[in-house]
């Protein structure tokens, strides 16, 4: 038996299997971060194409194209850890936990939680310090703060902070 099965998780994506907040919480919250990969992802795509139609067709490369994609890449590569929190997708090693009885289980699963929230916390901690340090110096060619970047570090990890500590809560 797994973590997961353990905890009431299953191996399946849908992030409205969650009984310990409404339905409609849990559809809202997926909805915006769905939305929000598929627009930076677009976007991603959309610059990485106009570059190279402008680089190959015309001769002429849009530099700045590159610039934009390294934020983008980083805020999708956020929202995209903070989603795997929601759904409990995060990678997830049961060969220790298939030998355990579900009580055991259940204690590994709240002290490796409250550690690794507490871990993901204290980083964001040392993040937001990192921010506050060298959040307004700016890139070389469009001038945007590297706080932009820095932030989407930050709100990664604040964010999978409080997944984890919200999977604790979760109806089992």
């Amino acid at each position: 038996m797994s973590v997961r099965e353990v905890m009431g998780g299953d191996a399946s994506i849908d992030a409205s299997d969650t009984e310990a907040r409404p339905a409609w919480v849990s559809s809202a919250v997926n909805w915006i971060f769905e939305s929000a990969a598929m627009i930076l992802m677009a976007l991603m795509a959309a610059l990485v194409f106009a570059n190279a139609i402008s680089r190959y067709a015309f001769a002429k490369p849009l530099p700045w194209t590159e610039e934009v994609v390294m934020n983008l890449m980083v805020w999708l590569v956020a929202v995209g850890i903070v989603l795997a929190g929601l759904r409990q997708t995060l990678i997830c090693c049961d060969i220790l936990t298939s030998r355990l009885n579900q009580n055991t289980i259940r204690v590994l699963f709240v002290c490796c939680s409250i550690v690794g929230a507490a871990a993901m916390a204290y980083t964001a901690w040392l993040t937001w310090e990192y921010l506050q340090f060298f959040g307004r110096d700016r890139s070389p060619i469009l001038r945007i703060p590297k706080g932009i970047m820095i932030g989407a570090v930050f709100t990664a990890l604040v964010g999978l902070s409080l997944t984890i500590l919200a999977n604790l809560f979760r109806k089992r």
